[in-house]
């Protein structure tokens, strides 16, 4: 049989060889081969096992985008996303020299750019807006924390990131709220910066209107109680809590964003964190000598204004609340494990994903025994989105994996489909030419490591992602893209839709007998 596989693999060299001599190259296996001793079939009928479960957390440090809000879904339920995050100190303005003489806070803030993109139309600035899911008022309060966050375990000697994970619960050190606003709904207007005089009013121009600094994109912002600056910043000018990053994050330990529903609807907001602060604008008293420095007769004392830019730093941990819809929590609650169910749930964040078991146990031995040689395989799942919230914000991408290893399967890892941008493993919504979404991966290798190496048939899993190619920068697989609000219902392989289930579709070289 040695013999006779090497002889088949020899043939099909020579009729590649020969066939790129007179056509241009394609893919290999998206035609079937024939030569006089193999034949090409096609095997559609592999049993296919799905079902849903919970995920109870994820890890949420210092992920590539994070999330405030509330998002509200016919089908999936309420989530709601919480922060915490450690601040840096302006190091900048925090010297022993202190702030100055009788300081005056002018303004106090959070500042948070949402991700947009900056578009000029006959002289007029707008700016598009992405990320943000709703528009609904909700309350945002901000805690000031008593728990130390540190970037590094200290249980593993400060050599190791430390996780932090998306059921953490913060509310037992919450101390002084510092921002509160009951019915915060997002502003898309751009953001306008003016010049400032020394004593911090607005400059003027020769028409009295407000001198533009810079127009910026749109913000978040939240004013922050000026009382508890004064406490926390300015009562400490100059001493050693303000001088170095580390003595400050021990004295300031962090902040946390509570979000309460309005009528359990609010906004779900994806903003730009890596340039959030807390920006303070203040004066301060100077002498002025009059433009006589030898009189001092003639001094006088007048504001000199100043910035303070608090800027959000690591670690930054988001909390995850799910209450799901009553139809996806009987899914979760009633999964059949053996069977597989009617319907699979798969959502974002720490919600749910789906688990897949390719193959019966005959049915495997049985096309191993065949001695299969894999030329292409594709897996298809079909969007079930006839249920009230179904169809809003599918994933425009879903991730498979090898979920007893936690890792992606070796079709992902291809030099092929990183160049592609994932384009060749797949996971992409698609939609075909009767109007069915569907997502389809290509598991060509994966299927020959089992039926042509003997590699064990593992479950996989699937999970909602916006960016797959993060994955193939990870030296572990820790769940750094499962944050979104976005979800979807794939039909299931007990479907009496016999067309929309879970489809593998293996073209294959059989061996004549």
């Amino acid at each position: 049989m040695k013999f006779k596989r090497v002889i088949i693999i020899v043939s099909l060299a020579l009729f590649f060889i020969n066939t790129s001599c007179k056509k241009d190259f394609t893919t290999v296996g998206n035609n079937l081969i024939e030569q006089p001793d193999f034949v090409g079939k096609v095997y559609d009928q592999a049993q296919i096992t799905i079902y849903d479960r919970i995920v109870e957390k994820v890890f949420s440090t210092n992920l590539p985008v994070h999330a405030i809000g509330v998002y509200n879904n016919d089908a999936y339920g309420i989530l709601k996303a919480e922060l915490a995050t450690t601040l840096a100190p302006d190091l900048t303005k925090f010297t022993t020299d202190g702030l100055g003489d009788n300081t005056k806070i002018l303004a106090a803030e959070i500042r948070i750019p949402y991700f947009s993109q900056k578009k000029i139309d006959n002289g007029t600035t707008t700016f598009e807006v992405d990320s943000i899911y709703g528009n609904e008022p909700m309350q945002i309060k901000v805690h000031e924390l008593n728990y130390l966050l540190p970037s590094y375990d200290p249980d593993q000697n400060l050599e190791t990131l430390r996780k932090y994970y998306s059921d953490f619960d913060f509310s037992p050190y919450f101390t002084n709220i510092i921002a509160d606003t009951l019915d915060f709904t997002p502003d898309f207007s751009p953001f306008i910066e003016y010049e400032r005089e020394q004593d911090g009013t607005i400059k003027l121009d020769d028409n009295g209107d407000p001198q533009v600094k810079d127009t910026l994109g749109p913000r978040l912002i939240i004013k922050v109680d000026t009382t508890f600056i004064r406490q926390k910043i300015f009562d400490k000018s100059g001493q050693n809590e303000l001088l170095s990053k580390p003595a400050f994050q021990d004295y300031f330990r962090g902040i946390y964003f509570e979000i309460i529903p309005q009528n359990n609807n609010g906004s779900f907001i994806m903003p730009d964190f890596s340039k959030a602060e807390i920006y303070i604008r203040y004066t301060h008293d100077i002498n002025n000598d009059n433009g006589t420095p030898d009189d001092v007769s003639d001094d006088f004392l007048e504001p000199k204004y100043e910035e303070i830019h608090l800027k959000f730093d690591t670690p930054k941990i988001n909390t995850y609340q799910n209450t799901f819809g009553i139809d996806m929590q009987n899914a979760l609650d009633n999964s059949d494990l053996i069977n597989g169910d009617e319907n699979v749930y798969i959502k974002g964040d720490a919600a749910a994903e789906a688990i897949i078991h390719l193959f019966g146990e005959q049915e495997i031995l049985d096309i191993k025994d065949q001695s299969w040689m894999i030329n292409k395989a594709e897996l298809y799942f079909y969007v079930d989105d006839t249920q009230p919230g179904s169809g809003d914000l599918l994933p425009e991408n879903l991730f498979l994996y090898d979920k007893e290893h936690e890792k992606p399967l070796i079709d992902f890892y291809d030099e092929e489909n990183i160049n592609a941008q994932n384009k060749i493993f797949g996971g992409q919504l698609e939609t075909d030419d009767d109007g069915n979404k569907y997502y389809k991966f290509s598991i060509t290798e994966h299927l020959r490591n089992i039926i042509e190496k003997d590699s064990i048939n593992v479950d996989l899993a699937l999970r909602v992602t916006s960016n797959p190619l993060i994955y193939a920068q990870l030296p572990v697989f820790n769940d750094p893209d499962n944050h979104s609000p976005k979800g979807v219902i794939l039909f299931g392989n007990q479907t009496s839709v016999v067309t929309k289930k879970p489809k593998l579709v293996i073209k294959y070289t059989l061996p004549e007998q």
